[in-house]
């Protein structure tokens, strides 16, 4: 029994739990009662990016991204924690050293002596970013099936309806409105009616999308073809079209015009993230190994940081949208082999990467 007793009390011995802390996987750390830093385990630091000699004496804020700083994230935590004892798998984001920005899972405590004064935190945290990632696509995918499901019906119910309403505006226009007094009127009447096909053919290509017609294709001409497309529209909103294509970029396996919808939807989206004020868009195109990457660039009010898991999800607007042009540019790009992101520097609008594989014969 005494052999027994000192096995156990060797197991607990505080520098073996010592060491133990901090050889495990999780981020583990402890923070004074002012929020600052005093251990930091081998799991943080593989996590962070920071040895525990960089951190240490530091205030936890420093892992905590801008807009979370700003909203005042810490001090809702000390508060809840203090009331309640401990928080428990709390999904946030943090910040690492190269200040990339990740999310996790946190569980803090609040450590007491024994007169019950705090005397400081325990904070446990886990990097759940691919977890999110499968959750978000999960999501995406159930929206997808319920635009299928109600996409045929709207086809059908308003297809017919519009097409001959379009027809109606059309003759009238042509045989006895075109110089009346009620033109203009039915000009925006045709606009209008138009705008609505538009989105229930939205709705279906997104819920079943074309197959692609693969062929070799240069990416600049698709580029170049889309941007002349939607020029008059976006020269009225006073937004101008800056071209900047590689010469040269090898040509790449797919379909021109599913190219050149992702690239109208991306236009068409900055347009409305520049708002009214007008600006610039940026379109430029360059070779990296073996992808031609297309990079749209708008001077906009940029995407705010917690958007940013969403912006390629079905339905998800921030700009007054549909929520449907990066979700059906973000479905022709997978289909192509290729991948897309966003990013959005501090004050520089954003900027939608697009990466297609090139060719080979």
């Amino acid at each position: 029994m005494r052999a027994a007793t000192s096995e156990i009390r060797t197991a607990l011995d505080p520098a073996h739990v010592a060491a133990l802390l901090d050889m495990s996987a999780d981020a583990i750390l402890t923070v004074s009662p002012e929020e600052i830093i005093t251990s930091w385990n081998r799991g943080a630091a593989q996590l962070f990016g920071w040895a525990a000699e960089e951190v240490v004496g530091r205030s936890f804020t420093v892992l905590l991204p801008d807009e979370e700083r700003d909203l005042g994230e810490l001090d809702w935590i000390h508060r809840t924690t203090l009331a309640q004892g401990s928080i428990r798998d709390y999904e946030t984001r943090r910040r690492r050293k190269d200040g990339s920005i990740f999310e996790v899972s946190l569980t803090r405590t609040a450590v007491l002596n024994d007169a019950g004064q705090l005397i400081g935190f325990t904070a446990i945290l886990r990097d759940i970013t691919y977890r999110k990632r499968l959750e978000r696509e999960l999501l995406a995918a159930e929206r997808l099936k319920t635009a299928g499901q109600v996409s045929a019906g709207i086809a059908h119910e308003i297809g017919a309806p519009l097409t001959a309403i379009s027809m109606t505006v059309d003759h009238m226009l042509r045989k006895r409105c075109d110089a009346c007094v009620g033109a203009t009127e039915m000009h925006i009447l045709q606009a209008q009616t138009d705008r609505i096909a538009r989105l229930a053919r939205q709705l279906v290509n997104l819920a079943k999308p074309a197959t692609p017609s693969f062929a070799a294709l240069q990416v600049n001409e698709a580029v170049a073809a889309a941007a002349a497309l939607v020029q008059s529209q976006l020269s009225r909103h006073r937004v101008r079209i800056v071209l900047a294509l590689a010469p040269g970029l090898p040509a790449v396996k797919g379909d021109d015009a599913q190219l050149q919808q992702v690239i109208v939807n991306l236009l068409l989206n900055a347009e409305r993230a520049i708002g009214e004020a007008g600006g610039e868009i940026r379109i430029a195109t360059r070779r990296e190994r073996d992808e031609a990457v297309i990079t749209v660039a708008d001077t906009g009010r940029g995407i705010p940081a917690s958007h940013m898991p969403q912006v390629f999800t079905p339905f998800f607007s921030a700009s007054g949208g549909t929520g449907l042009g990066l979700a059906l540019a973000a479905q022709i790009v997978k289909a192509h082999g290729g991948g897309i992101e966003a990013a959005s520097p501090p004050g520089q609008g954003a900027v939608i990467t697009v990466r297609l594989p090139i060719g080979h014969d």
